[in-house]
């Protein structure tokens, strides 16, 4: 299956951007701003498909968000403007979910098992931060409802999208809970080993398979990227 220049570019950044976070974690403030807009060139470049605005709006949205964290030691105010462009972002992966799931039959049950256990996490999760938030506590607690149903809606997903680009949506999906969870506990909770490697490869992977999936390199009937 044919891929663009552009996603392997991406690919490529990516790997350079996490070793710098390894081994020299001053040049992945460089790095960082140039991963996004990659992914951005290499769906624009897959040419027109179903609520393809929707996918560009999220990754615009998720750039905005990564550069504005770049300056979130300076003050919460940073922090809380990439927790909005970040939130702004999942709910256009829900609206992106939610109009592509429209155009497809039910294939299956709905998986109700995960669904209980995205509530469970999250509950649990926001429970344990709680007491931590201090003034952040409700933007923090609205962004875990947001991610939470962004979660749920890609598990709805898997009974009406196709079995290969739904595993790619599910995946990244999921990635994205565990790279937010990681920054929150990092964060709030407690500091976690190399935390900034591990927050950008579940994060990396998210946005790569979320647009794998929609696009439908997933193996399903979407366009190529």
């Amino acid at each position: 299956m044919p891929t663009s220049r552009s996603l392997q570019y991406f690919l490529l950044l990516s790997g350079l951007h996490l070793i710098s976070l390894l081994v020299w974690p001053a040049a992945a403030a460089y790095t960082k701003p140039l991963l996004l807009p990659l992914l951005i060139l290499a769906v624009w470049q897959a040419g027109s498909f179903a609520f393809r605005n929707w996918l560009l709006a999220a990754l615009f949205f998720s750039w905005i968000g990564d550069v504005v964290l770049l300056f979130a030691h300076k003050g919460e105010l940073y922090f809380i403007g990439g927790l909005i462009a970040f939130l702004i972002a999942h709910l256009c992966y829900i609206l992106l979910f939610n109009n592509t799931i429209s155009q497809h039959k039910k294939t299956g049950n709905y998986p109700w098992w995960a669904w209980l256990l995205l509530l469970v996490y999250i509950i649990g999760l926001m429970s344990l931060l709680l007491p931590y938030l201090q003034e952040l506590k409700i933007p923090v607690l609205v962004y875990g409802l947001v991610i939470g149903a962004m979660m749920a809606t890609a598990i709805r997903g898997w009974s009406y999208w196709p079995a290969g680009d739904a595993r790619w949506i599910v995946l990244g999906a999921a990635a994205f809970v565990i790279s937010d969870s990681l920054l929150a506990l990092n964060k709030f909770y407690m500091p976690l080993p190399q935390a900034p490697f591990f927050i950008m490869i579940t994060y990396l992977f998210a946005q790569y398979g979320i647009v794998r999936g929609v696009t439908g390199r997933g193996g399903g009937t979407g366009q190529d990227v």
